[in-house]
Formats: C-alpha cells, structure tokens, sequence
C-alpha cells in the first residue's frame, strides 16, 4: 500500500476511532469496579462482538445501496415508513442526549484544566462556550477539513491514553482489583449490577454514525472500498485493548475511592498532573465524537428527511441546549438508556436492513467492496441478544 493510500487508511481507521471513544470511556472504571472485573470484562467481549458485526453489516448496507442515506434514509428505503418513524424517533432521542453527554463532560475536562492553572470560571459558562465552539466546527467545516483534525486528535488521543496508563502503572495494586459485584443487602441490587455494564459499554463502543463518513472517506480518497471492512476490524481491536487496558489499571491504581468520571481521581494517587492529561485525554474525547457524531446527524436530517439546512443546523444547534436547561444531568442512568435501549433498537433495525440486502440481487455498481456471509443463527443470536438487551434496560434500570 502505498504511503499516501496507508495514511488515507488509517485516517478512515481513526474516524471510527475518535466517534467510538466518546463519553462511555469515562465511566467504564467506575462500572468495572461496582459491577465487578468479571462481569465487566463478559460484557466488553460480547458488546465488541456485537457492535464489530452491526458495524461491518451497516457497512455492507451503506456499499450496496446506490443512493446515499443515513440509518433513517436506509430503512425507510428497505423497510418502509413504519422504520422510518421508529429511527427519527431514536435518531432524535440518541443525537439530543449524546450531544448533552458529550457536552456535560466536556465542561467538567475544561473545569478540571482551568482549575490546574487557578482559573476559577464558572461551569455554566463553560457549557455555554463548548457548546457554541463545537457548534460552530460542525456547521462552518468542511466534510475533509473534520477527517484531517480527527484523525490527528484521535490519534493523540491514544497516545494520551497510553501515558495516562503508563503513569497509572507504579501505582497498580491487585488488592485493589474487585472481581464480582459489591455485596448489598439486596440480591436484586448484585443482580442489576450484572446488568448495569451492558447498555454502558453498549453506548461506549457503538460506532455506527462513523460507518458512513468512514466508507465516504475512502470513495474521496479513492481507497479501495473492500478495505473499508479491514478499517471497522481495525478500529474495533484498538478500541477494546484500550478499553481493556484503562478499565484495568485504573481499578488497580484507584480502588474503591474511583468516581463516576474516573479521571477526576486520579489526582487522589498519582498526583494533579495526571489530571491535567486525564483531562486533556477527556477533552479531545468528547470533542472528537461530538464533531463527528453531530455531522452525521446533520446528514442524516439532510438526506433523509429532506429538512432545510437552517433547520437541519438549528435542531443540532437547539437539542443538547435544550436538555441541559431541563437539568438532565444523571450521567450513568443517560449513558445505559442511549446504550441499552436506544442503540439496541438501532441495532435491530442494522440487522433487518442487513437481511433484507442479503435477499435482493446486485447489479455490477453494487458489488463493490465486501460481501459477509448471512448465518441465519447468528443472526437469531444478534437479534435476541439486542432485544435482551433493550428489555432489561427497560424494565431494569440500575442507577448509582
């Protein structure tokens, strides 16, 4: 591969990599050490399974149609308006309340940094601004001016994660680790922390929204689009061992004292400067998903529902505010509902678009980049184990 194509690769790579690594990461010790390594751990291996497979699956889907969509555009093509109403639906509760997620850490980075050099400004205002900054990249950038600075920021993100984990490392004690949930009065509380890393790690690795700009990347590039399959795999590996690795040390460097956003405390063990790169690690995390996820929302509104671009822009613009001003700020119970329940019904309508392009003939136009083999009980598997999923979240609801 020549260099410029192998830059072009890994820049389609990393577009997967900085949508993934959003707000779910932040959590994710916390949860490790409530719900215990083991349950946390089961839960990561089946959730990359999953999410690795619905993301190769929209990428097939996203190859094979002629016109351009999003996941409303797509369903609404192969399975009529019933899936289009149910996808604005979600499309509208997922966008609003990332966006806010996002956001939320976001200004507790920032107010984490500004603290570091005795800046006292007040949150309300740093909401403010990161939301108008961020706001103002997605309406005003350019499809291929967001590609370069995510792929620079993802990739400077996990250098960062890495020496965040390298600085974690002397002070890693196995006494700390937590294997099983932590014993309450209740049995049915042990019971719903087995279930509370689901819809979090669920949100922390779902990628879908990088699916299209990914494959659209590589159509501008002129990358051959049978490795944009290589890509998903790629990222996906790369988002679990970093996943894997920060849950780890971080439970063994922090212990019981670890909060909800674990990197606020890391400064309790390895000292301030640790958080000042937490927190730059914190930033570039949400900002980087935030830029992507909002693009692809806005897409999504332009494509597949036809909506002027002044009000594609505003609905972008108005719907994290929205929430913020109503004070929906319980950040664990946010993530597990976009993750178990929203993105599960995402991933079920992934997979009856997936089968219903596996039963229509291709012409030569639509047999460009790669094919998976439909296994009917693996897809039986995937679809039980979403809708498990979008029941427990439901009727199940775990709060900390």
């Amino acid at each position: 591969m020549q260099f410029s194509k192998a830059y072009y690769f890994w820049e389609g790579v990393f577009i997967l990599v900085g949508i993934i690594i959003g707000a779910g990461v932040f959590v994710l010790p916390y949860i490790g050490y409530h719900s215990g390594l083991i349950t946390t751990f089961f839960w990561l291996i089946i959730n990359t399974f999953i999410l690795t497979y619905l993301h190769l699956a929209f990428g097939e889907v996203v190859l094979k149609t002629k016109e351009e969509y999003r996941l409303i555009g797509y369903a609404h093509h192969y399975l009529g308006p019933w899936a289009r109403n149910l996808m604005l639906l979600t499309t509208f509760l997922t966008f609003s309340f990332s966006l806010l997620i996002y956001l939320l850490l976001g200004t507790q980075f920032l107010s984490s940094i500004f603290n570091y050099y005795s800046l006292k400004i007040s949150p309300n205002l740093i909401f403010i601004f990161l939301w108008l900054i961020l706001s103002l990249i997605t309406l005003l950038g350019e499809q291929e001016d967001i590609s370069k600075i995510n792929f620079l920021f993802s990739f400077l993100l996990l250098i960062l994660f890495a020496l965040i984990i390298a600085l974690s490392l002397p002070y890693f004690n196995p006494s700390n680790l937590n294997l099983f949930p932590l014993q309450d009065s209740s049995s049915l509380n042990s019971y719903l922390k087995f279930l509370l890393p689901y819809g979090v790690i669920f949100f922390a690795l779902n990628g879908t929204v990088g699916v299209p700009e990914l494959i659209s990347n590589f159509k501008k590039r002129k990358i051959p689009l049978e490795l944009s399959k290589k890509a998903i795999i790629w990222a996906m590996v790369l988002i679990f061992l970093c996943y894997f690795s920060f849950i780890f040390v971080l439970n063994g460097a922090i212990g019981k004292n670890i909060t909800p956003e674990a990197i606020n405390s890391l400064s309790t063990v390895v000292g301030s400067q640790a958080l000042l790169i937490g927190a730059l690690i914190g930033f570039l995390a949400v900002a980087t998903s935030y830029i992507i996820f909002a693009i692809y929302i806005k897409n999504s509104f332009l494509k597949d529902i036809h909506l002027p671009l002044f009000l594609a822009n505003l609905l972008i613009f108005l719907g994290p505010i929205g929430l913020y001003l109503l004070n929906v700020t319980n950040l664990i119970t946010i993530i597990s509902f976009v993750g178990g329940l929203v993105g599960g019904i995402e991933g079920l309508m992934i997979l009856l678009v997936f089968r219903e392009i596996k039963k229509q003939p291709l012409d030569s136009s639509q047999k460009e980049g790669y094919s998976l083999p439909f296994h009917r009980g693996l897809f039986i598997f995937l679809i039980l184990a979403l809708i498990f999923g979008v029941v427990c979240q439901i009727f199940l609801v775990p709060t900390y």
